[in-house]
């Protein structure tokens, strides 16, 4: 049936999510604090505008419109150069639909600025289409592993269940949406990387991982996906090193290749600071390395993981199961968890400032869906623990939704301000 195929996201989702879309945003305006180019989305987009209009001048820009659009990034009158310290990965990903936006603009009498009205559609349309992709190559990834049901049916709900939705659909300028589809095409190929390796998969693997790096820094780890993806023992996690030491020429070839993805980067950072590498971020670090703030970023009111996204517990539950199986999957993705959790909460804005929920964790949810289908699996024939399980995911579903139609992108409580989450809870 068509209802238990990954082309199901497409044809049903796409739809969907294009009416959610334009009827969230019916009344937003451009350059105002609802706007989707704004503040470090702003940041993330002001490349296009850059690489395609004004170059890196910054007295050919619109007047203030660096406030205009939030201060995600500033012209530099010292200089005359256009400063942003977000990389340049989410602007490539945006560069179809922002080039489309651009040949439109006079056509439908909008100003070819770069920052009217109909570069905020281009946004909404790659928010749409990236998250789609991103669920129907993660349903096809899961299809091999799980029940044509459950390879369908998880996708949707972890949209329907986690800030992936937000993400995707009210904030589809900032980063999350496209590492999570780069995420989602890096596991995609892992099967036919690990077992018919070839040059063509190795280059789109290493590009897919340049863009993801150059989207987020932190999201370099997923490089380590393969060398742990279905092993089963220390014998084949040894022949999987094997394997890609066969094949170093291969691999160094296409990772070259790859790394002229980079250039854009490099020339940015050249132009504005002289140098081919640059820190960006300026005195912003990992102050908390010596004290994580990790009960905070699961448990706190101000954007905790567990409190926003619940759904992220059911796929907790499914790596205990997974590890206590013997899954070495389930001891992979349970470390990693660990690493990226340490990673986010020794950050010095470990909130990440005026956002919904953990919105760092947003990527990985394309690792952390293996556990809740695993989970899934489990308890189909187990009648008590699958309704206790629907009614749970039905909750959490519910919960999400709740919130996000009703956030208005900040929480203005403070670390575990609970009567200000209730209201929220409440609305």
């Amino acid at each position: 049936m068509i209802l238990l195929k990954p082309k199901t996201i497409l044809l049903f989702i796409l739809p969907l999510c294009i009416f959610l879309t334009f009827n969230k945003h019916s009344k937003d305006r451009a350059n105002t604090y609802h706007g989707v180019i704004w503040a470090d989305a702003a940041g993330y987009y002001i490349h296009q505008p850059i690489w395609f209009i004004y170059g890196n001048d910054a007295k050919a820009f619109p007047k203030n419109i660096e406030l205009n659009t939030g201060n995600g990034f500033y012209l530099d009158t010292a200089t005359n150069k256009v400063i942003t310290k977000y990389p340049c990965g989410v602007a490539i990903l945006q560069t179809p639909f922002f080039l489309a936006s651009h040949f439109l603009a006079k056509v439908f009498h909008f100003e070819a600025d770069g920052f009217s009205k109909i570069y905020s559609y281009g946004l909404y349309f790659a928010g749409i289409v990236y998250c789609c992709l991103g669920l129907f190559l993660l349903s096809r990834f899961l299809s091999q592993h799980f029940s044509s049901a459950v390879s369908v049916i998880a996708p949707l709900l972890f949209i329907a269940g986690t800030n992936l939705f937000y993400y995707s659909i009210d904030a589809p300028g900032m980063s999350h949406v496209y590492s999570f589809f780069l995420f989602c095409l890096i596991i995609y190929l892992t099967p036919t990387l690990t077992t018919k390796p070839r040059f063509s998969i190795f280059l789109l693997f290493f590009c897919c991982v340049t863009l993801a790096t150059l989207t987020r820094p932190t999201n370099i780890l997923i490089v380590l996906f393969p060398f742990f993806y279905n092993i089963k023992n220390k014998s084949e996690f040894v022949e999987r090193i094997l394997l890609f030491l066969k094949n170093k020429f291969v691999v160094l070839g296409t990772l070259l290749i790859a790394s002229f993805l980079t250039l854009p980067q490099i020339l940015y950072w050249n132009s504005t600071t002289g140098k081919l590498i640059t820190y960006s971020y300026g005195n912003e670090s990992f102050i908390f390395w010596n004290n994580p703030k990790l009960l905070e970023i699961w448990f706190c009111t101000n954007n905790g993981l567990f409190l926003y996204t619940p759904l992220i517990f059911i796929s907790i539950v499914g790596i205990i199961l997974m590890m206590k199986k013997k899954e070495w999957s389930g001891y992979f993705i349970a470390i990693l968890f660990l690493v990226i959790s340490y990673i986010f909460a020794s950050w010095w804005n470990w909130w990440f400032g005026c956002s919904f929920g953990a919105r760092s964790f947003v990527e990985y949810y394309s690792l952390l869906i293996i556990p809740f289908c695993y989970l899934l699996e489990y308890t189909k024939d187990k009648k008590v623990a699958k309704y206790t399980l629907v009614l749970a995911i039905a909750f959490c579903c519910y919960l999400n939704l709740n919130m996000e139609y009703y956030y208005d992108g900040c929480f203005y409580g403070d670390t575990w301000d609970f009567s200000s989450y209730l209201k929220l809870l409440n609305s």
